[in-house]
């Protein structure tokens, strides 16, 4: 995505751009939900691929208890949307032609003039610049600064996103229609609805954006990324190998611990996936013609569902710093200058979010948050509120 906003941008200011994409096919069907920060939104504006039919708006975030009784509650409407429809939009502003399925990016070299850039296979590819819009495991950023590695963070998420005509008619009724949290002690529950495949929007037609995050250490997490078949994984399994004696106690831990509509939405989960939490921050983003976006640049933990957010304004503050700056070398430096802190700013934050689930509390701060967080009131107004970046200016 990083890389489709990239070229959006690069475009306007009338540069010629290929985005070469390492998956040999489409990426299409992917369920993930994505919150509708107002810098999302403005950037996909801004790059011209625009939020028509963006998600599913919102109108209040409740917290649940044991017994799904409202604890409270805030008004608050927000756009949710999905990996699904961000990359349609996105992708409708690359030309055919531009875009590239199958490279799998093996180096860089670079002088004064620019990059060439090898691919597997032997492909080769001049340009000006490279842009590492290739996330958290980015091979870019690998070559460029392999000192920068994701850190475990201590914890998980089992995620899904049934379809709403599967839920039963109290779930629909009490918690598919908002931005819902149940917090049990070291936990935290959070969905909200999303659209269908294929961006559909219709009642009935929609998913539910199903998140649980649990605790566990790097010993148990590398027993859970081993796969159905036996084979471990060194960071995550893919959905269809997630063993099944995991998924058996996964659902056992649900019926104790969740609230009836909860329950009833996990259970609902055709295929739950498990995605381990990491973060990094990294002391600089551009190396000499090699620039990083996105969260190849800096990754934070998805508690304020930023991602997309931050994907969209480095790639919207590149383009600018390109467009004021005769000289590209100069344009880097000014975007590094901008984007480095403000990724940093991201990560932090993200971490003092996650001392809610008691992992790493190291300093005093971090007890401080930690304590803070512990109401249901308090997350309802820290966990994917817009505009916290307001707190760093």
């Amino acid at each position: 995505m990083s890389g489709l906003f990239s070229a959006a941008f690069l475009r306007q200011i009338g540069w010629d751009v290929d985005v070469y994409e390492r998956s040999a096919v489409e990426l299409v069907g992917r369920g993930a939900g994505i919150t509708g920060h107002p810098e999302l939104l403005d950037a996909l504006e801004a790059s011209g691929a625009g939020t028509q039919e963006l998600g599913i708006e919102v109108p209040k975030r409740v917290a649940l208890d044991r017994d799904g009784r409202i604890t409270d509650e805030r008004p608050l409407r927000q756009i949710l949307t999905s990996w699904d429809r961000l990359q349609r939009l996105l992708r409708a502003t690359v030309d055919e032609a531009h875009y590239h399925l199958g490279w799998n990016f093996e180096r860089v070299d670079q002088d004064e003039r620019g990059v060439r850039v090898q691919f597997s296979g032997g492909r080769v590819e001049h340009a000006d610049i490279l842009i590492g819009g290739d996330g958290i495991r980015s091979s870019v950023r690998g070559q460029m600064a392999p000192q920068v590695q994701p850190v475990y963070a201590g914890y998980y998420i089992w995620r899904g996103a049934p379809n709403e005509t599967d839920l039963a008619p109290d779930t629909l009724r009490s918690i598919y229609p908002l931005f819902t949290f149940y917090l049990p002690k070291r936990q935290q529950v959070i969905t909200y609805p999303i659209s269908g495949f294929d961006n559909d929007l219709r009642p009935g037609h929609r998913r539910f954006n199903f998140i649980w995050y649990r605790v566990a250490d790097a010993a148990q997490m590398r027993d859970m990324c081993v796969d159905d078949n036996g084979m471990q994984h060194e960071y995550s399994v893919p959905p269809p190998l997630i063993r099944k004696d995991l998924i058996a106690d996964m659902h056992k831990d649900a019926r104790e611990i969740l609230p009836p509509a909860l329950l009833d939405a996990l259970l609902k989960i055709k295929q739950p996936f498990i995605t381990p939490i990491y973060d990094f921050t990294a002391p600089q983003i551009v190396f000499g013609r090699v620039a990083m976006v996105g969260d190849a640049a800096a990754n934070a933990r998805p508690h304020m569902g930023f991602g997309m957010a931050k994907a969209g304004t480095d790639a919207q503050a590149l383009a600018k710093a390109l467009r004021d700056h005769d000289d590209i070398d100069d344009a880097l430096k000014a975007y590094n200058a901008e984007r480095q802190p403000i990724g940093n700013h991201i990560v932090m934050h993200g971490r003092k979010l996650g001392t809610h689930l008691g992992v790493n509390l190291k300093t005093e701060e971090d007890r401080r948050m930690h304590d803070l967080l512990q109401s249901d009131g308090a997350m309802l107004d820290w966990i994917a509120v817009p505009h916290f970046l307001d707190a760093y200016k």
